[in-house]
């Protein structure tokens, strides 16, 4: 029983799939052979004998002109979400079939992240942005600095920062939350503290938070997965339109 409860549900199994179809598609564009040469190796590795190749081969064939298909409908990227939701509810044998492998490749079914849940990591990464902001007037208070305006634009997160959060799971950015309101309390104490005792306060909360995170899903922050939606403070993003805006 202990081993079925660390496995996704069958819902989150769902969403799994979405995600990967979504993957799956967006790496079959950039090339057949290329997207073979680099999945190919990895399945014979894992003791996939060419019949299951091949097999594995013609589903992402399909799944790509699935995609094609629905995007040329006009679909929005969430609403090709919606009918890949609704196409796979109606396999009920998907999950099933899925545990049964569990057996034969253990930790395929093991949770790492909820990526699925827009509306949530939307709302997250709203109060990140919020509470990081409250941090910076607070910290501009406290250092003699201009503070800046409810309307101001000088409150900008670094790009290495802001990409990371709206490519990060629900559990990543719970825990950010919490680091992030740490600090906005240190700041409310500021007059307690010194500027050399704010570092070392603020990185063994992270170390605390670290290992909370890992003894109650069972792997590391940096070992989630990456969500194929990103989600900014605007809402969710279109993954392509993103991509080529971050990474021409």
């Amino acid at each position: 029983m202990e081993e079925d409860a660390a496995l996704v549900t069958r819902e989150q199994y769902l969403e799994m799939l979405i995600e990967a179809s979504c993957w799956e598609a967006s790496e079959m564009e950039s090339g057949f052979m290329s997207w073979c040469e680099r999945h190919v190796p990895t399945w014979r590795k894992l003791g996939y004998d060419e019949t299951l190749i091949r097999q594995r081969i013609e589903t992402a064939q399909i799944t790509r002109s699935l995609h094609r298909t629905l995007k040329e409908q006009g679909l929005t990227m969430l609403e090709i979400r919606d009918e890949l939701r609704k196409m796979y509810a109606d396999d009920l044998e998907l999950y099933d079939l899925a545990r049964e492998r569990e057996r034969l490749h253990p930790g395929l079914l093991h949770y790492r992240g909820n990526t699925g849940d827009l509306r949530q990591r939307y709302m997250l990464r709203v109060m990140i942005y919020e509470t990081d902001k409250l941090t910076f007037e607070k910290f501009c208070r406290w250092s003699g600095l201009p503070v800046p305006g409810p309307e101001s634009i000088f409150f900008e997160q670094p790009d290495t920062i802001r990409v990371v959060r709206d490519l990060s799971t629900v559990e990543e950015l719970d825990q950010i939350l919490a680091l992030s309101s740490y600090a906005l309390h240190l700041f409310d104490t500021l007059e307690h503290l010194t500027k050399d005792q704010i570092a070392p306060l603020m990185e063994a909360h992270g170390k605390q938070l670290r290992a909370t995170f890992i003894a109650r899903h069972g792997y590391r922050p940096e070992d989630s997965t990456t969500p194929y939606v990103p989600v900014t403070i605007d809402g969710p993003q279109d993954h392509d339109a993103y991509y080529a805006k971050e990474y021409p």
